[in-house]
């Protein structure tokens, strides 16, 4: 008996649970598309942790009792067995409480699919969790998942966008919304507002809702980013974002830092790393170690997850690291 399985086997099913959840969500007349998606990114992340305690050789499987068959750890057991391989650049427990609130949808509220707003909601938990799921098996397994399938979902119908200011306010306006999803959004502005306040990366569990306006003089086109708030005003926001223009603050490719080092006049900019010619593998490394991608100085990343780019000020720290520093990046990389 194998007790640690095939992590190459594990992720398979995982990238194909991840890839049918996308497929199906995005059919536009599909009963139950909601709730299908749901059970199957709950299940492409169980699959995609006990690959990694695989390929750690931690072992997948309970204790066998007597006169019953084997079975495999539960997506909550998995989870707290791989926090400590968890990616430094991924907010493990904005990660987990994503999943939570999935879960729960999943266990409790399938029944309740049908009610305005709450699949809404649930668009907004399952978008993040795609994007931390491709994040994890990209930092983990070395694998980009956005150059073999399309991570996105569509928003389809035709309602109007939803604004979040009072889907998630203490007191909605919709006087018939029921108290189940009065108290599934209640818990989550909860949440949000808690793992805020212990510094934890929101964006981990809740993906921020905007709505593109484009001037009738056509002045410009911005994006309009909503702040969160509890009635009253005396709560701090429940999320808040900056506004940013990534092709002015962050112009750069990973291809575009790589090619550089060894072409000094590539974009203007000089050999990195004390001259030293970089490759994939030590820049990855330098990331995952310096924590690179948590930091929005340094990093910008789309909501796909399909485009990373990088920043000015990221290279000037890259020009700052010596030779120990590179390899001592290279190290942690390998242990992790």
């Amino acid at each position: 008996m194998n007790y640690f399985g095939s992590y190459r086997a594990l992720l398979g099913s995982a990238v194909a649970a991840l890839a049918a959840a996308i497929e199906i969500y995005n059919k536009p007349n599909f009963r139950y598309r909601e709730e299908c998606s749901v059970i199957l990114l709950v299940n492409a992340w169980e699959l995609a942790l006990k690959a990694c305690l695989s390929r750690k050789r931690i072992r997948i499987f309970y204790k066998k009792k007597r006169n019953q068959p084997y079975r495999t750890l539960s997506l909550n057991d998995a989870l707290n067995k791989a926090r400590e391989h968890f990616p430094s650049s991924i907010d493990y427990e904005a990660t987990r409480e994503n999943l939570k609130q999935l879960t729960e949808y999943r266990d409790t509220f399938v029944h309740f699919y049908n009610k305005k707003g709450l699949g809404l909601l649930l668009y907004a938990l399952g978008r993040t969790c795609i994007t931390n799921l491709s994040d994890f098996i990209c930092d983990v397994f070395e694998r980009d998942l956005s150059e073999e399938i399309a991570l996105s979902l569509q928003p389809l119908g035709l309602a109007p966008p939803i604004d979040p200011v009072q889907f998630l306010s203490v007191t909605p306006e919709d006087e018939e919304t029921p108290d189940h999803v009065r108290e599934y959004t209640r818990r989550l502005r909860e949440l949000v507002v808690d793992l805020n306040a212990r510094g934890h990366d929101t964006d981990r569990l809740l993906t921020v809702f905007r709505v593109g306006l484009e001037s009738t003089k056509k002045v410009s086109a911005a994006d309009l980013v909503f702040g969160i708030k509890a009635s009253g005003g005396e709560e701090p926001p429940v999320v808040v974002e900056r506004r940013v223009d990534p092709d002015k603050s962050h112009p750069y490719r990973e291809s575009d830092i790589i090619a550089s080092s060894t072409d000094p006049d590539r974009k203007g900019m000089e050999p990195v790393v004390g001259g030293r010619s970089l490759t994939q593998y030590p820049f990855r490394a330098i990331g995952y170690h310096f924590g690179v991608r948590s930091n929005p100085k340094w990093c910008w990343r789309d909501r796909r997850g399909a485009l990373t780019l990088y920043s000015a000020e990221y290279i000037r720290f890259l020009k700052q690291l010596t030779p120990g520093d590179v390899e001592s990046a290279i190290q942690a990389w390998r242990s992790r």
